[in-house]
């Protein structure tokens, strides 16, 4: 496996159908990936994110794991991708120079490799929704208990001004 350095990924045509060839062609990922829209309108670059997001979804690849996908754009997006104003504002470690990885570097590389192997294989958007179910019912039990805790401490201060007090 190559080191994860980023790779840009460039829009030749915007079409659905060269867009899927282009997807399907790239590395998304298997490295970080960044798509640059700086020089488009908006509606082109809206109907560009919906497009991509209907490919991804279709090609079963998520936008954040095992490797990003950024959108370098100027204008503010919702999209499922991260998105960055310019290239500037992008990760610097995935910008790092490529240079011959010694044994024990291949090693872990190759380790990483498997990795993102499996974390392809698993069924992320399920799993990212458990979690965020789980975060809600998670942060419900915190201020209850953060509640009681109150509660406790000002109950035990006043039993014991009353106890001084007799």
């Amino acid at each position: 496996m190559k080191i994860p350095i980023f790779e840009e990924i460039l829009l030749s045509e915007m079409t659905a159908e060269k867009l899927r060839i282009i997807i399907s062609d790239s590395r998304i990922g298997k490295v970080p990936c960044y798509l640059n829209l700086t020089n488009l309108k908006k509606e082109e670059i809206d109907t560009l994110i919906l497009n991509l997001e209907q490919i991804t979804l279709e090609h079963n690849l998520h936008p954040l794991f095992p490797y990003p996908l950024y959108i370098v754009s100027p204008i503010q997006l919702k999209s499922i991708f991260p998105s960055v104003r310019s290239v500037k504002d992008l990760p610097e470690h995935y910008f790092k120079k490529v240079k011959r990885p010694n044994n024990k570097e291949l090693q872990l590389l190759n380790k990483l490799s498997l990795k993102v192997d499996k974390i392809k294989n698993l069924e992320l958007y399920k799993i990212i929704n458990e979690f965020r179910d789980s975060t809600v019912s998670q942060r419900n039990l915190y201020n209850e208990t953060k509640e009681l805790y109150f509660l406790e401490n000002l109950h035990s201060k006043l039993f014991e001004t009353k106890t001084k007090g007799k």
